[in-house]
């Protein structure tokens, strides 16, 4: 079969951040290795931008897309287009909000909707649809049924991961100069575990996980790294230390493999300040920036988001980092009830803990989650692709324009300024490719304007 698997383009709602982050869509190359007995083309849009000449060139059986919830309204497009094209051709809906939210895909264009973990379910189905035979053999779909959603016997999620395929990178090497995340040029994401133990109100990844973690092991993941040559390698991990003896056993083979590059992880503070010295042996190989969810800088709204943390655990781990030299991007959520008071005191608090590259994100129901459920009836708006963390879609205290004016303060007070960002391109701290991205970036989250252009469509 001839296979398309497509990557939705930015919304041009977005603020900023989809200037400054635009790394491989790892989902879809990891799903083409799946079927390499099948010719299969990965299509980026964030950077072909349109669909039509490769449908016409390529000819797909198949289309396959995925993305998140801020994708959505470009994906049901898509997916329209396609059948505009050639009603024959079978689409397939796949990814996080596909799971959780299959009613959300349920239309006469979308055929079938994989629910879960793709790397199993999806080669069985284009065994199943290139042999003719039942697609209710298939466990983890909902497909169309004389007119109506189907679902198979649900899949369980896969118990070893180690088992899945090498991302089919090749099929990206023509988009590698588009792709950057933060500062870097061509960085490569890497996974090593899926999952997460903990419980955040806020997040739709445990949901989506079952409540398992699977970990691949040390080894298996030196193999993917050393196959590797990136300025920087992400990895994707909700929280890479999640098994500090396995971090610290990847550590040791990056270490005695030799391999020089620089890293970028995200990781929970508990775990930071439960092995700092993991911390301090990663520095020594390359490790440069840590994402931390810090959340909340008081101890009430910390524990309303269920975080099992702490501010004290927070400001632990903030130490121990300044105390390696490894940057840290601390993530903050900031509540739509919020009054001036409370973003003055985030923006001091920011500043007195020194937090390198701070981020700011709007409390935010992710559709599939029990918040979402919860705040159903208070929704400001359904238009997805506003369901960004920088967008409020709950009703704010202040005055809708009064809101983003302190969001765009926030940014304007705490992140680099000219002059510093100046400085680390000088010092070879930022390579000086990234200077208009990151300029873009600033001009973008510092201006109340820029958060105020989904109030014309959502």
């Amino acid at each position: 079969m001839r296979i398309l698997l497509v990557q939705p383009g930015s919304s041009d709602l977005m603020v900023g951040f989809n200037r400054l982050i635009q790394p491989e869509p790892l989902a879809l190359e990891i799903l083409a290795a799946t079927v390499p007995e099948h010719e299969v083309q990965i299509l980026d849009l964030r950077v072909d931008h349109e669909l039509a000449p490769t449908l016409s060139s390529f000819a797909p059986d198949l289309v396959g897309i995925t993305g998140y919830t801020t994708d959505v309204p470009r994906m049901h497009g898509l997916f329209q287009q396609v059948k505009a094209y050639d009603p024959a051709v079978v689409t397939v809906v796949g990814g996080f909000h596909a799971s959780l939210c299959p009613e959300d895909f349920d239309r006469d264009y979308v055929d079938v909707i994989v629910v879960g973990e793709g790397e199993q379910t999806f080669p069985e189905l284009v065994e199943t649809l290139e042999a003719g035979r039942d697609l209710a053999a298939v466990n983890g779909l909902i497909y169309r049924r004389q007119g109506r959603p189907y679902a198979t016997t649900p899949r369980e999620p896969a118990k070893d991961i180690n088992s899945f395929p090498m991302p089919a990178r090749h099929l990206t090497e023509r988009y590698r100069s588009h792709y950057h995340f933060h500062f870097w040029e061509y960085p490569r994401l890497v996974e090593t575990a899926r999952g997460c133990p903990y419980r955040c109100t806020f997040c739709s990844v445990w949901k989506f996980h079952h409540g398992k973690c699977r970990l691949r092991k040390p080894e298996r993941v030196l193999q993917e790294i050393a196959g590797l040559d990136p300025e920087i390698i992400c990895f994707v991990d909700d929280n890479f230390l999640q098994s500090l003896p396995r971090a610290e056993a990847i550590g040791n083979l990056i270490k005695d493999a030799g391999i020089k590059t620089k890293y970028w992880m995200q990781a929970r503070a508990d775990s930071i300040v439960r092995r700092p010295d993991i911390i301090a042996k990663w520095a020594k190989i390359g490790l440069t920036t840590i994402l931390i969810g810090f959340e909340k800088f008081r101890e009430e709204e910390l524990a309303s988001v269920n975080k099992s943390s702490s501010v004290k655990v927070n400001e632990q781990a903030m130490e121990i980092m300044h105390d390696n030299g490894v940057e840290m991007w601390g993530a903050f959520i900031v509540d739509p009830q919020w009054t001036k008071p409370d973003f003055d005191a985030l923006i001091d608090y920011v500043r007195s803990m020194k937090i390198t590259f701070p981020q700011f994100t709007v409390l935010t129901p992710l559709p599939g989650t029990d918040f979402f459920k919860e705040k159903l009836n208070e929704l400001a708006t359904r238009n997805y692709e506003v369901f960004d963390f920088l967008h409020s879609v709950l009703p704010t205290k202040l005055p809708v324009e009064e809101f983003y004016a302190n969001m765009a303060r926030l940014y304007s007070s705490t992140t680099l300024s000219m002059t510093e960002l100046r400085r680390r391109i000088r010092s070879g701290l930022i390579p000086i490719s990234a200077l208009q991205r990151v300029k873009g970036l600033l001009v973008d989250v510092t201006t109340p304007e820029a958060y105020l252009r989904s109030l014309t469509t959502a």
